[in-house]
């Protein structure tokens, strides 16, 4: 019995050595920080899973918090490779709205400015972007984790480090709220606005941890494999330029600790980024780089099969609380509510062509959350064709947002027939417009209201005999104003899919019944456009437009024009025409079709070739007897690169009206 006593003793007091020997060691994986160059994190993320090594901890900086964030809670690597693949980076990184829950006039309004920055009173530090996109992301990607909450429950336990610009001192997230420590942890100074947090402003924590392997050590792994991607230092023959000095600036500031990292990291994947930067948020970079992340870990593989094997780790092993996350059935997350936009909103852009030269328009939209809702909104454009607007408009409960605007124009425009100046002219245009019936919704947009119109002339100088110039006399006109657009394109200025429908009625008068003691003048004017694809980067678009004016008379400011391109239209009668580059005077009715072809190159260029016909005529009996009718035709090849700044392209175009070549130089955003 004695015996039996003692056998048992000494099998209870070796239990827990014999179960702590069997006990599997616990692997972390630590990602550095390094902007877009962290997308290589995936690729190396996918190969450490086919070697069979399980992952327990996964600690991140900056872009490494982003990916290690999104597998702590299920998201696998090959998932991470669609998502960032699909992004569109130019607008997940600017506080740009969504276009797809913008009502017609508003997208219109986002894509006339190349930089439309949103202004809060409650906004801190000295961040260019607030980063509103980056938060809807996060809501979507981390549905099911946006409650406060014990990162080491996760899924796979997660930490990753942020910096408190008020001390300089390193804030490790070990819990709280996962959407806001990732969006600390990126905060680029100066790019995105800080996170506030209690009384801490919270920046990138690469500037005090960018590859925090000891964080990994301290939630207790036995083993660390880090990838990294910082950069080398420049030397002083590359830095020439001031994005050059900043950006060595935070690669020093990136080194802290990391020598010490390195010594605690049993594999260390470090990728070649030569030729990248931080901003390097291309399709062509972040299929790049995703590849090399892969092909680094590849080229380890041998050593992670012996670090596998070294330490007895079974290559079927999977953390114990690993667990599917189970993401939102709406893959396109969408922002919903009123259109009204929450904080002022100020644009910029910036046109040059060959017609008007350079233009500078600068843009505010300013909402006031009173009991009924309106937004003041307007802007200011700079060049030859200066003009000014400020808008008000309601939105009450209701299916329509009233409107009140005031527009004032000062233009000097060069008329031409058969390509030759017959006058040159300068006025100043005074326009207020009321809009009872303003109903704006995402694809449609209808108004009806009423317009004053005042010409006041300067200079008229005369360049060829045959224009009357008692035509260019001071006048004022009241019209009854209609419109109704249709759009459902997706894309503003090159789309492939969809159609655009716009058509406009003026009832115009100068007391609002008549027109010279006569009846009133009818302006009516259509446009509709579909997109027909024929491949997968080839567009078949059709397009019928045109402008009947009937009445008595046809007074100058409503002259129907010819020549440029839409959307950059001189004047508000003008209509565009292939091979023609100026202000071309022709008959009052015009009816035309345009034929065009897009091929898309790459995922910003873009070659068109159009072929354009229409028939001008002054009365309606002209056109059904067939008679007087000039017939026109056209054509031209285009080029065109959907930047930033807007669209930069040219044209050279031929048509009858002029018969010789034409060039159509332009770049910037049209407004």
């Amino acid at each position: 019995m004695k015996k039996t006593l003692t056998l048992l003793a000494a099998l209870l007091l070796l239990a827990p050595v014999g179960a702590q020997s069997h006990r599997r060691p616990k692997v972390a994986v630590v990602l550095s920080g390094g902007g877009a160059k962290g997308a290589a994190h995936i690729g190396a993320l996918k190969v450490i899973e086919e070697a069979g090594i399980p992952i327990d901890i996964v600690c991140g900086t900056s872009m490494g918090a982003l990916v290690g964030g999104l597998y702590s809670i299920g998201w696998t690597p090959r998932e991470m490779d669609s998502i960032i693949r699909s992004q569109v980076w130019s607008d997940l990184l600017t506080d740009r709205i969504d276009p797809n829950i913008l009502d017609v006039e508003h997208r219109h309004i986002q894509n006339t400015y190349a930089l439309w920055h949103a202004i809060s009173t409650q906004e801190v530090g000295g961040g260019v972007v607030r980063g509103e996109n980056l938060d809807r992301f996060f809501d979507h990607l981390l549905y099911g984790y946006l409650d406060s909450l014990d990162f080491y429950s996760l899924p796979v336990p997660f930490a990753c480090v942020a910096t408190n610009l008020i001390d300089n001192t390193e804030i490790d997230f070990h819990n709280g709220y996962l959407k806001q420590a990732m969006r600390a942890s990126m905060s680029i100074p100066g790019v995105f606005a800080p996170v506030r947090k209690g009384d801490m402003l919270l920046i990138d924590g690469g500037l005090r941890n960018n590859y925090p392997a000891d964080i990994a050590r301290e939630m207790g792994a036995d083993i660390v494999i880090g990838v990294s991607v910082q950069a080398k230092g420049m030397s002083a023959d590359e830095i020439v330029h001031t994005v050059s000095v900043l950006e060595q600036l935070i690669d020093i500031n990136c080194r802290n600790k990391y020598q010490y990292n390195v010594l605690h990291t049993d594999l260390l994947l470090k990728v070649d980024v030569s030729g990248f930067t931080a901003a390097s948020f291309t399709d062509d970079a972040i299929s790049t780089l995703l590849a090399r992340g892969e092909k680094v870990a590849r080229e380890h593989w041998d050593d992670l099969i012996a670090l596998r094997r070294k330490h007895g780790i079974d290559s079927t092993a999977r953390p114990d609380s690993l667990r599917r996350m189970v993401p939102p059935k709406d893959k396109h997350h969408r922002m919903k509510g009123s259109p009204l936009i929450n904080d002022p909103l100020i644009g910029a852009a910036f046109r040059f062509d060959n017609e008007e030269n350079g233009a500078l328009q600068l843009g505010v939209r300013f909402p006031l959350h009173w009991h009924v809702p309106m937004e003041i909104g307007g802007h200011i454009r700079l060049g030859k064709r200066f003009n000014f607007r400020i808008e008000n408009t309601i939105f009450p409960r209701g299916i329509t947002s009233p409107s009140l605007a005031y527009t004032f124009f000062r233009d000097e425009l060069n008329y031409c027939i058969g390509g030759q100046r017959i006058i040159n002219v300068r006025y100043n245009h005074h326009r207020t417009e009321l809009y009872p019936i303003n109903s704006r919704l995402r694809k449609y947009l209808l108004k009806v209201g009423l317009r004053w119109d005042l010409y006041r002339h300067g200079d008229l100088s005369l360049i060829r005999p045959g224009m009357n110039l008692s035509d260019f006399t001071n006048a004022h006109y009241f019209s009854l104003h209609a419109e109704a657009i249709h759009n459902c394109e997706n894309h503003w200025y090159f789309p492939s899919q969809g159609s655009r429908i716009e058509a406009s009625y003026d009832y115009i008068t100068d007391n609002l019944f008549t027109y010279n003691g006569d009846h009133g003048l009818h302006d009516i004017r259509a446009r509709w456009r579909t997109n027909l694809p024929i491949a997968s980067r080839l567009t078949l678009q059709p397009m019928a437009y045109g402008r009947l004016f009937l009445g008595s008379e046809q007074p100058y400011p409503f002259a129907t024009l010819l020549g440029s391109e839409w959307f950059a239209m001189c004047t508000d009668h003008q209509l565009p025409f292939d091979g023609v580059n100026n202000i071309e005077y022709v008959d009052r009715n015009l009816v035309a079709l345009r034929l065009q072809l897009q091929y898309r190159l790459l995922k910003s260029h873009y070659l068109h070739l159009r072929l354009s016909m229409a028939s001008s005529f002054d009365s309606l009996d002209q056109f059904e007897n067939a008679s007087d009718i000039i017939n026109l035709y056209g054509g031209a090849i285009a080029y065109f690169y959907d930047s930033f700044l807007g669209p930069i392209g040219f044209n050279i175009g031929y048509s009858n009206l002029l018969n010789k070549p034409t060039f159509y130089l332009s770049m910037g955003h049209r407004f």
